[in-house]
């Protein structure tokens, strides 16, 4: 079960509507937030995305070195020994697993943070509660006219509350 409820709002007046509305029902400071446009969260989002290039690198550049080997009557790519030809494969491995790598795991992650951080930077405000309540919380917010209200796992869709 997730432990926080994200709301998005068009205005910085409903947003904070929403905040109080979220104290008068108890909800203790510390388990609210807001985030503006100017006063962005930061994620891990880079390290991720890092993590994947230097996987997918890892993995490309033995993948083209131990290809190189096997396939059956290559012949050096360019002059030089066949050490040379190794490096160039693992060079264009890396390259090509790095960039697959990095694609993966922007895509391939599994939190909607991405995306509540895209539209913050957009313009809107992002009103999270974390603790218990949450089903409470996010009437509260869809009340106080949040364009959407959601779990941060959850997809983002619709409903009629």
């Amino acid at each position: 079960m997730p432990d926080l409820v994200a709301g998005l709002f068009r205005t910085r007046a409903g947003a904070e509507m929403a905040l109080g509305k979220l104290k008068e029902e108890g909800f203790a400071a510390d388990q609210v937030a807001l985030a503006t446009p100017r006063i962005g969260r930061r994620g891990r989002y880079g390290l991720k995305v890092l993590i994947g290039i230097g996987g997918g690198a890892l993995l490309g550049a033995l993948v083209g070195a131990v290809v190189t080997g096997m396939v059956p009557g290559v012949h050096p790519l360019i002059s030089g020994n066949l050490v040379v030809t190794f490096l160039f494969a693992a060079a264009i491995g890396a390259a090509t697993g790095g960039l697959v790598g990095g694609l993966l795991s922007m895509s391939a992650s599994g939190d909607r943070a991405l995306y509540y951080e895209q539209e913050v930077e957009s313009g809107r405000f992002l009103v999270s509660v974390a603790g218990p309540r949450l089903d409470e919380a996010r009437r509260i917010m869809r009340a106080a006219g949040a364009m959407e209200s959601a779990p941060i796992e959850a997809p983002l869709r619709p409903e009629s509350d």
